[in-house]
């Protein structure tokens, strides 16, 4: 074999790759909404009400707020946008290196950036943690979800260096527009099995994204998705079989 052809025989494979890339180009978002999968029916628009304490209409307020996926070959993330927040702008939930640890990158009100970090417990409830132990302000958001029509953010902080955590006010959460009926049927979205509620179409066919992240997704590569819908329900369709 001469010089020429041992270089193409070494660069071939390293070619074919990233012309063609494989399952393992996309393992890392799998991954990830695997163990982001008890949040993700929370995707879709939300109305809020926060109430400094519970059950009194004294100090409350309104927001609106949106769940949506953000996806990437190699990551996936549940990202909250809030309108007229008290306290949040949006917030970006990802998984942590260990098993049911999460890390938020939130975006408070006056456009400064804290991170928080926790774990998951009962009911997918959600304790996140300001890595800055002295941050005044925010310090801990907690994430409940209760149902796929509701949940809940409580938000606890300090006002002044030393105190300890008090209570800033919950705001309860429920989802704008669609009715859910228990044991309704839905389509799936094609991209993360969520409540599809986009249209979008490929070579003729219509199939059903959750929000713009998973529509972003299938636009870039739609092959490329549908292959991956496709192999998922043989996995589940087998899975099934087995038991």
């Amino acid at each position: 074999m001469n010089r020429r052809a041992f270089a193409l025989a070494l660069l071939l494979p390293l070619l074919c790759g990233a012309i063609f890339p494989g399952d393992d180009d996309h393992q890392g978002r799998q991954e990830d909404q695997k163990r982001l999968a008890p949040y993700a029916g929370l995707v879709g628009p939300w109305k809020g009400t926060g109430q400094v304490r519970r059950g009194s209409a004294q100090g409350a307020w309104r927001e609106s707020a949106a769940w949506e996926w953000k996806l990437a070959p190699e990551s996936a993330a549940l990202i909250l946008k809030i309108d007229d927040g008290k306290y949040l702008k949006s917030l970006m939930l990802t998984p942590a290196d260990a098993a049911g640890e999460f890390v938020v990158d939130a975006v408070l009100t006056d456009g400064t950036h804290r991170t928080f970090t926790g774990k998951s417990a009962a009911s997918d409830v959600l304790a996140l943690a300001c890595t800055d132990e002295n941050a005044v302000g925010l310090a801990k958001i907690t994430l409940k979800p209760l149902h796929e029509t509701r949940f809940l953010l409580l938000l606890e902080g300090k006002k002044r260096e030393n105190d300890r955590l008090t209570r800033f006010g919950e705001v309860g959460f429920t989802r704008q527009g669609v009715s859910f009926a228990a044991g309704e049927s839905y389509p799936l979205c094609i991209v993360t099995e969520g409540r599809g509620t986009i249209r979008v179409q490929h070579q003729g066919k219509s199939y059903f994204v959750c929000c713009d992240g998973c529509r972003e997704l299938f636009e870039s590569d739609p092959d490329a998705v549908i292959a991956e819908a496709k192999k998922r329900a043989e996995k589940q369709a087998q899975d099934k079989a087995a038991k």
